[in-house]
């Protein structure tokens, strides 16, 4: 079992996260583990071996427990056999750090690596809470459901178990960020997210519809290794980033978003008050990013382009829009924003 541990072993208040694989569940975990490290709270991390969680966790000096455990959605049968013995070794893991560190808190942020963790609190009779940051609880958390004190999430959900909605928690250098759109300029700033490993399909795509229209002014963040490929697509001098280290810099700069519509990103352009326009990924577990797109839209925060008409439907939506309608969408967007949900789990759980 590997364990980095930089903090004292025990500690009347200790709390155990489990959060790994994808930003969207790292990150508003790392927000709410910021406070509970600021109320000298004694905290645990699940994640994986080689996950971005583990290098982020690292950094803050907490007490991490790797668990080797993927996902069994969509497997091959290999997977699917070998999943039991994984899951049983995990869970013994999770006990065995439940009891002797006296954890009395379990805090699961969904993804694979929240069934282990969530089942050993509950037969450890430890109190469980759970964030869900979609618009579709995802498996794990909708099999922890029922054995939770208390169920946060981002959008309201169809689910048996009673739920507050408190969005998903934001860093505070996003989450203090006061946007305004300036409708006296000629041109409008787009930002288009790429994501960290580059969608092909927007980095192939949006190069040569933007190469057609002159109104906007372009910050392209293409993912890594991407960059010289994608400034050769580009016809006139775009702004091309592999990563963006400081994207509340961008925020504050850009007029209009185009990108994926996952839970984090959806929450950071909600907090913001940035229209947007998505191109949910088609082949996301449930479809969740189409719901959470239709979720801004229905607000009037938002359009979706849909991934296999992005030739037709983007451009079109890209001449017709306006600073004036961006004004307009950014208030919409920013009416669905949630400014305390890191208060409102702290409170809960403390």
């Amino acid at each position: 079992m590997k364990i980095k541990s930089k903090q004292k072993e025990t500690n009347t208040k200790s709390i155990l996260i489990a959060a790994a694989g994808t930003g969207g569940h790292i990150m508003p975990a790392m927000a709410v583990a910021d406070k509970l490290i600021n109320k000298k709270f004694n905290l645990f991390w699940a994640g994986t071996p080689n996950g971005m969680e583990n290098r982020i966790v690292d950094k803050k000096k907490i007490f991490f427990i790797s668990l080797a455990i993927g996902g069994f959605r969509g497997k091959k049968i290999s997977s699917l056999i070998s999943y039991p013995f994984k899951f049983a070794l995990c869970l013994m893991k999770v006990m065995w750090l439940i009891q002797k560190y006296k954890i009395s808190r379990v805090l699961v942020f969904g993804g694979y690596i929240s069934l282990p963790v969530g089942f050993a609190a509950k037969l450890m009779r430890k109190k469980l809470f759970i964030h869900e940051q979609n618009t579709i609880m995802g498996t794990s958390n909708k099999l922890l459901a029922p054995f939770a004190e208390k169920i946060f999430s981002a959008f309201p959900l169809k689910i048996n178990q009673s739920f507050k909605v408190c969005g998903n928690p934001i860093r505070g250098k996003i989450a203090n960020i006061n946007k305004t759109i300036n409708k006296g300029k000629n041109k409008i700033n787009i930002l288009i997210l790429g994501g960290s490993l580059g969608a092909q399909v927007i980095n192939e795509k949006i190069p040569i519809i933007l190469n057609k229209l002159k109104k906007y002014d372009v910050v392209h963040q293409c993912g890594k290794g991407k960059k010289s490929t994608l400034k050769k697509l580009y016809d006139k001098k775009i702004n091309v980033i592999e990563f963006i280290n400081d994207i509340e810099k961008y925020y504050k700069w850009a007029d209009l978003v185009i990108a994926r519509s996952g839970a984090m990103t959806v929450a950071e352009l909600e907090q913001v008050g940035l229209p947007a326009i998505f191109i949910p990924f088609p082949f996301a577990i449930d479809n969740h990013q189409q719901k959470n797109a239709e979720y801004c839209v229905d607000k009037g925060g938002a359009l979706i382009c849909k991934q296999d008409k992005i030739d037709s439907q983007l451009e079109s939506m890209l001449n017709k829009i306006s600073l004036n309608e961006c004004m307009k969408m950014s208030k919409a967007m920013r009416s669905l924003r949630h400014k305390n949900a890191v208060e409102e789990i702290y409170n809960k759980i403390k």
